[in-house]
């Protein structure tokens, strides 16, 4: 096999104890941005190319650590991953590990320069081989964020971006999804700042950024912007926002690139019709004119308070209502229980659930679990989830259509919500 030609920040590593097979692959590693380091520790994983069977896994500490995998002839799939210091991560153990298992970040923690390489080699001939891995960036980093002008009566303000991920699969693919808020520090002077950079996992299409702002009286506001052009790994991020009170909120944010992947600029506003919500006493289902929102209704397919706008309809009174499905689905174990039963666990989970202040969490009917299946893919479901028929039974609903009952292990349900917004 022909190795690709060598740049910067390029090491070759050789194993000084090989161990008794046919053939030896050392390792080289470089970054795909010739400009940059490799971000240490790498961990690299050996899978078999046909089986995905795991065959080995070594952790290159640093640049001058030499690494090589001894291996009988074949068909290999090397993964590498860099950044993934075990005090941040919490790694697969090897003996169930597989392509797709997840490297976790710590709870307390936040996410490292994370890099990924993959390559396949194909052992032929009892002989040395060499396999560059060109380790590329998977995060971006929000440098900074500064809000001015924050009226005295806020009493915090956080920033999160979305769709964000807690892990890494060893084959480089995002893996548990992760909702985030980044608090911001009081400055002084009516000024807020992120107090250091962070890096994140992000899904860069279509990214949702959100700034809560909690006044004195716990009431929040929050202020939604979808950025119109995909974000994109390998960038820094940031965002300068000045609060204009009874006006607009005016975002500046700026993506540039040091040693990163070079220079964009994006600008965007938003004011107080893109408040997602105004949250005092919390939100149900009933028709009480005190439960309607004042606030313009998020559009059907977004994000909002974490949960997904499912559809919106426009009600008689003069406002809308909108049918909010929570943010995942929750297992629950129905085996060897009465139908009674079952009914008692789900209201059990369904009263138990709290975000952000909304109430009214409840099974989807009929029609509103057969919108939910029609956005499986923009709400990452699975296909089952139960439902509320109308004579008060549960049966279980998927793409096909209505199925009976049936008591396995692993179910889950899909709560959903309605809320009201005056227009």
């Amino acid at each position: 096999m022909s190795p690709w030609a060598l740049g910067a920040c390029e090491k070759e590593l050789i194993s000084d104890d090989p161990i008794n097979a046919e053939s030896s692959v050392s390792i080289i590693t470089r970054n795909v941005n010739a400009e940059e380091t490799i971000s240490f520790p790498v961990d690299v994983y050996v899978f078999g190319k046909e089986t995905k069977t795991f065959v080995n896994h070594k952790k290159l500490i640093d640049e001058d650590t030499p690494l090589a995998f001894s291996l009988p002839l074949g068909s290999y799939s090397v993964y590498a991953i860099g950044g993934t210091d075990e005090s941040c991560y919490i790694l697969p153990s090897e003996e169930t590990i597989e392509e797709n298992s997840e490297i976790t970040l710590r709870e307390g923690k936040e996410h490292t320069d994370l890099m990924t390489a993959h390559q396949d080699v194909i052992l032929e001939t009892k002989e040395d081989y060499q396999l560059t891995l060109q380790l590329e960036r998977q995060v971006i980093q929000l440098t900074n964020v500064t809000i001015s002008q924050v009226p005295a009566d806020v009493s915090s303000i956080s920033i999160s971006l979305s769709t964000s991920y807690k892990s890494i699969l060893i084959n480089g693919k995002l893996g548990t999804e992760w909702t985030h808020n980044y608090s911001l520090a009081d400055h002084g002077n009516g000024e807020w700042v992120l107090p250091t950079p962070v890096m994140m996992l992000l899904d860069t299409e279509s990214a949702i950024i959100t700034i809560s702002m909690t006044q004195k009286d716990n009431s929040v506001k929050d202020y939604i912007y979808s950025c119109p052009d995909d974000l994109m790994k390998n960038y820094q991020i940031s965002i300068n926002a000045t609060y204009q009170e009874d006006h607009n909120v005016n975002i500046i944010g700026s993506i540039t690139g040091s040693s990163w992947a070079g220079n964009r600029d994006i600008v965007f506003s938003f004011g107080e019709s893109n408040i997602s919500n105004e949250n005092n006493n919390g939100n149900n289902n009933n028709d009480d004119d005190d439960d309607i929102i004042n606030a313009t209704a998020p559009a059907a397919n977004t994000v909002y308070k974490d949960c997904y706008v499912v559809n919106v309809t426009p009600n008689e009174k003069g406002y809308k209502e909108v049918l909010l499905a929570y943010k995942e689905d929750i297992s629950i174990d129905p085996q060897n229980k009465t139908e009674e039963q079952v009914l008692q666990d789900v209201n059990s989970q369904l009263n138990s659930l709290s975000i952000y202040n909304i109430s009214g969490w409840r099974l989807p009917n009929k029609e509103e679990a057969s919108l939910i299946s029609s956005k499986s893919g923009l709400l990452h479901i699975l296909t089952k989830f139960y439902y509320y028929l109308e004579d008060g039974r549960i049966k279980i609903f998927n793409s096909n259509g209505l199925l009976n009952i049936q008591y396995n292990a692993g179910e889950e349900i899909r709560p959903v919500t309605i809320l009201k917004f005056k227009q």
